[in-house]
């Protein structure tokens, strides 16, 4: 796409200096702007850049820039609980869209979930159960991307929607882990871009309170799930200083004046992320975002403006 532009400008300057250019001003007729267009979605793109990094910083949970990027390496296998059947495979299904949309194999029938949706009216206690009953889905603290006091005092202050991940750390020869869940594993090489190890999720939970999503869309709650089970947004947002829509907002500005689906920040920043190869720097994810970004101009042919809040 940018290559393309590039041709297009050097080519309209080579246009001007043919005689039917001149002609055209002779005879008074109007010369097209021949690299107007071009101009313009160079100006966008790296408006654009700006933008994007900047609100990556607002939104994106802060991993240090030497660490490798969690996300799941294998097929998506999506689990709603507390729902109504039809809301359950609706939910699911959005959710396997945009799974496919960033690039992850569709899931074989009768899979083993690693992507769970639970909607509870008592999500606190829930957790406490989960912690004695099925501390699988909880998992040890070292696997975990919060530590369990974090997790208690989000469920304690009624947040409408609480979510964490479980990850392992993996090479070439796979991962292994001693007696209290700490990785042992060895690598000789090294890398400023790419990591010999790398982060793949083994499950990840988003846990709605009923009692506070009554307002939301069945696709509001499956596409903010999506970026918190595919992503690694902030836990904390202060969306004074997100210039982007996103909707991660939907608790924040309410389900009526949030965006009512993935925007397109949201979809460039899921799609950059797994566009990259295992182990992967998080000092590469502004650069993929922005590939991201640009995909989504030439998928869609628009102007590559970028959308800000209004």
């Amino acid at each position: 796409m940018r290559g393309r532009t590039f041709r297009s400008a050097i080519a309209a300057f080579s246009l001007l200096s043919l005689p039917a250019a001149g002609a055209a001003q002779q005879t008074g007729e109007e010369t097209p702007d021949l690299f107007r267009d071009g101009i313009e979605v160079i100006g966008q793109r790296e408006v654009a850049k700006k933008v994007l990094k900047e609100n990556l910083r607002e939104l994106i949970a802060p991993i240090p820039m030497f660490d490798v990027i969690p996300r799941f390496f294998e097929p998506l296998c999506v689990k709603v609980v507390g729902m109504a059947p039809d809301a359950s495979v609706t939910i699911t299904d959005r959710i396997n869209r945009t799974a496919l949309d960033v690039g992850l194999d569709p899931a074989k029938p009768n899979c083993r979930a690693n992507a769970l949706v639970v909607v509870v009216d008592d999500p606190r206690g829930l957790f406490e159960k989960m912690l004695t009953r099925r501390r699988g889905i909880v998992g040890i603290a070292e696997m975990r991307d919060v530590q369990t006091r974090n997790l208690r005092d989000e469920l304690r202050a009624r947040k409408p929607a609480v979510a964490w991940n479980l990850s392992t750390l993996s090479n070439s020869n796979g991962a292994t882990l001693d007696g209290e869940g700490y990785v042992i594993a060895t690598s000789i090489s090294a890398s400023r871009i790419v990591s010999n190890f790398y982060r793949p999720k083994s499950l990840s939970i988003v846990l709605y309170d009923s009692t506070q999503i009554k307002n939301a869309t069945l696709g509001q709650l499956a596409d903010y799930a999506a970026v918190h089970l595919l992503g690694s947004p902030r836990r904390h947002i202060d969306f004074a200083s997100v210039a982007v829509p996103s909707v991660l907002s939907l608790f924040t500005q309410g389900p009526e004046a949030a965006p009512a689906e993935l925007t397109q920040f949201d979809k460039a920043y899921l799609k950059g992320i797994y566009t990259l190869e295992a182990g992967a720097l998080r000092s590469r994810v502004p650069g993929a975002v922005l590939a991201g970004f640009a995909q989504q101009c030439e998928d869609q042919q628009d102007s590559c403006r970028m959308q800000l809040k209004k």
